[in-house]
């Protein structure tokens, strides 16, 4: 072989092992992003509510409630959060033969001030409410977690020591993956269910709803929560009765 042939071989040939350790790399970009999504999808997937802790008063009766209430308290600048939530619960008492009505909907104007007592025990009156359930934003939370670039924490890969394309392809990996934020919200509930006639507590539970998908969601999760042990503790049937005619 001539010179001028040795050296376009040996061009072509390292063009060559470019060109492998370039396709090499872009499949382990693709593969990366794969694996991100898949690591992503099973995290949300993961987000649900949970009951921290619940309680039902001593010697408390279930009871067949006629007309519940249920009333979100929250700030105004979660009015569309305090809808989801009511709604969602309102529904959940409903799909179990109860009859149930959002605050928003009796209240109406007032829905957002600070009202008195005498008011709050008039509309009780005038609707017929026999039982409130209260759902209250204790607290949300955010945390934003920095997840570092690279492998450097990760031990040494044998399989890159040998040729200079698979050293550079896998190296380059190491090297210039850039790192990432997630930003992850809580919300912290407090619901309770009273009794209007005997005017009291009956029950309480607290729930908290690690980031979820959206805050439709996170209505829906936890409005079946909350039904869900009110009926394991017996604070109200599993199916209401139907009213006699």
């Amino acid at each position: 072989m001539t010179g001028i042939g040795f050296s376009y071989a040996l061009n072509h040939r390292h063009k060559a092992r470019l060109v492998l350790a370039l396709i090499k790399f872009n499949f382990m970009k693709i593969k990366m992003i794969i694996q991100a999504m898949m690591a992503s999808a099973f995290l949300f997937s993961c987000s649900s509510t949970k009951i921290n802790s619940s309680w039902k008063a001593e010697n408390a009766q279930t009871k067949p409630y006629h007309n519940v209430m249920v009333w979100g308290l929250m700030t105004e600048k979660d009015s569309s959060l305090r809808k989801q939530m009511e709604t969602h619960l309102v529904n959940d008492l409903v799909s179990k033969g109860y009859h149930a009505v959002s605050s928003l909907d009796v209240y109406k104007a007032k829905a957002y001030k600070k009202l008195a007592a005498i008011e709050i025990v008039d509309e009780f009156k005038l609707t017929g409410i026999d039982a409130v359930i209260t759902i209250a934003l204790l607290n949300q939370e955010k945390e934003e977690k920095y997840y570092p670039g690279g492998f450097y924490n990760q031990p040494a890969n044998t399989n890159l020591y040998g040729s200079l394309d698979k050293y550079y392809s896998g190296i380059y990996e190491r090297v210039y993956t850039p790192g990432y934020y997630i930003t992850t919200t809580t919300y912290f509930w407090e619901s309770s269910l009273f009794e209007v006639k005997a005017d009291k507590m009956i029950y309480a539970v607290r729930t908290n709803s690690f980031d979820p998908n959206t805050t439709e969601t996170l209505a829906h999760e936890n409005g079946l929560k909350i039904i869900k042990d009110m009926v394991k503790k017996k604070v109200i049937l599993d199916v209401a009765p139907k009213e006699e005619q």
